[in-house]
């Protein structure tokens, strides 16, 4: 797992923060006229964050959560999340294999050594994540 943030993730993250900040901003419009609010008293509107404010953020967030990937506890969670999705997608070539010779056993024969390579390649990679895994638990 490549832990460096790429420029890439980091344009996904300020998309995602400057979207967040607009929703609030724009629910804090929304609000504005409810109710009376003398003088003083309203609440303060919510402020947008300029763009650099949303970099800075992105940046702290995306460390954030590369110092937690590379922390034991990370590192055990992603390797098991690894094994899960490994697991699920084993199961989807096993499951298309046998709706394949449910419908129709001649041609599932002809289409086997296709989807017994793609059952072949999910199993290795299921057995790689679990090797994994199990090198970070025992």
């Amino acid at each position: 797992m490549d832990l460096r943030a790429s420029e890439p993730d980091l344009a996904t993250a300020c998309a995602a923060l400057d979207a967040a900040d607009h929703a609030v901003w724009a629910q804090g419009q929304a609000r504005r006229p409810w109710g009376v609010a003398w003088s003083g008293l309203g609440l303060e509107p919510p402020r947008r964050r300029s763009p650099d404010q949303i970099r800075h953020a992105a940046e702290a967030r995306l460390a954030a959560e590369q110092a937690w990937a590379a922390s034991p506890e990370g590192r055990v969670k992603c390797a098991l999340a690894n094994l899960q999705a490994a697991a699920r997608a084993l199961d989807h070539q096993a499951e298309a294999l046998r709706e394949a010779a449910s419908r129709s056993p001649a041609d599932a024969r002809a289409a086997a050594p296709r989807r017994l390579a793609a059952l072949s390649r999910e199993a290795r990679s299921a057995l790689k994540a679990l090797r994994e895994a199990r090198s970070l638990l025992v």
